[in-house]
């Protein structure tokens, strides 16, 4: 019973951290708001798939801590990005149409029949942005280890996109790549013209067939299938988990001088994880044989979510689950910022399966014990010009060259 309380534990954990990035990206939820807040939300949403031009600064985070099995004391990655972005009419209007293919089935469907949508989009959207990556230096020395080459702490890659040529400076990450050791600077690819051939070679629609569910599966184990299903059959309509969302308006703020109205969204977290559908959703990736051999029956798993969510305010005190979009105020609206965070402080929980004898006490971390994911976003200069001009001095690879190999 041990190890399945643990599978059980580690499930739960997972699929609750995917649900605040899943539910930030559906169309706006207004909740209990007013009807004005409401349409203060849904005119920014809307206005921001007309966006030509803009600039935006982001900021990626994941952070494992004092986790049993977990090899390392911690884990955490940190991607920023900062970049200024355009789009051509042809691609705004790509953009629309890739917006509105919220599922696999209907990218699937867009891109076996309009594979043009997606030529468009690429040809006409520029950028000029550097990513840059910070990598915890105990994370850093693991993967070096397991890469056999040293991977920096941290690193930049700037990258430009302009007339369907991405442009990448090499200088930081050549060391780390076969044979690009001693190159430094940009190297531009011709990847307009190999995306343009690949619509016209049937390739689109050759990817669209292994995107079926059931092609999938078929070059997968058992349990990646099963679980690979649950996810998808959990995201396919993230509004049926809006009963346990609950949003407000907070107070006005001002961020990069502009006037916003903050809108914050939290998941009732108890709520969602006694909903049958949750509940159904644990079932059936046991049934499929994700959880593994030593999986939890079906009887098992109703008296585990019974006591869970009897035991919930205590299990999950150290839990937030948010998202949070700041709207210009003055007219048109936009967003101009977006964040979400799930952070689970997990030591509580694990003292408590520590004493129920689920985890050994000599496993349990005696550091703070912690899951993050958090993301950042702030936008800016909409619609203003934005000087976006290919590196004069790059190395070429040609569109023939990428085909041929």
């Amino acid at each position: 019973m041990r190890s399945k309380s643990i599978s059980l534990l580690l499930v739960i954990v997972l699929l609750l951290a995917s649900f605040s990035t899943a539910l930030a990206q559906v169309e706006p939820f207004c909740g209990d708001l007013s009807d004005d807040d409401c349409a203060l939300l849904t005119a920014a949403t809307e206005n921001m798939m007309d966006v030509a031009s803009y600039q935006a600064s982001a900021e990626y985070s994941a952070v494992l801590a004092g986790l049993p099995g977990l090899p390392l004391t911690e884990a955490s990655v940190k991607v920023m990005v900062d970049g200024a972005f355009a789009y051509a009419d042809n691609a705004l209007e790509a953009a629309a149409i890739l917006a509105g293919a919220q599922t696999q089935e209907e990218v699937a469907a867009l891109m076996a029949e309009s594979p043009d949508v997606f030529v468009d989009f690429y040809n006409g959207w520029s950028f000029d942005m550097a990513i840059a990556v910070d990598i915890s230096e105990e994370l850093a020395a693991a993967l070096s280890a397991d890469a056999g080459v040293a991977i920096p702490a941290s690193f930049t890659v700037p990258l430009i996109l302009v007339d369907g040529v991405l442009y990448v400076d090499v200088t930081d990450v050549a060391p780390l790549i076969d044979g690009m050791q001693d190159m430094t600077g940009w190297i531009g690819f011709e990847l307009g013209p190999v995306i343009e051939a690949a619509a016209e070679q049937g390739m689109f629609e050759e990817a669209a067939a292994q995107m079926d569910p059931s092609a999938m599966a078929a070059d997968m184990d058992p349990a990646t299938a099963a679980a690979l299903a649950g996810f998808q059959a959990m995201m396919g309509d993230p509004k049926a988990f809006e009963p346990y969302m609950t949003i407000s308006r907070n107070a006005d703020d001002v961020i990069d001088g502009v006037d916003v109205a903050v809108f914050v969204s939290k998941l009732d977290v108890i709520g969602l994880i006694s909903s049958p559908e949750f509940v159904d959703l644990i079932k059936g990736l046991a049934e499929a044989g994700a959880l593994g051999e030593d999986a939890p029956s079906a009887a098992d798993i109703d008296q585990a979510m019974t006591m869970l969510g009897l035991m919930g305010p205590m299990l999950f005190q150290g839990l937030t689950s948010e998202n949070v979009t700041a709207v210009s105020l003055d007219e048109p609206n936009y967003i101009v910022a977006q964040e979400s965070l799930f952070s689970w402080d997990l030591s509580g929980l694990l003292q408590m399966a520590a004493m129920s004898g689920a985890i050994p006490a000599n496993e349990i971390p005696s550091g703070a014990s912690l899951i993050e994911f958090s993301t950042s976003v702030v936008n800016s200069d909409f619609n203003e010009p934005q000087e976006i001009t290919a590196p004069a001095d790059a190395l070429m690879v040609p569109a023939e060259s990428m085909m041929q190999q």
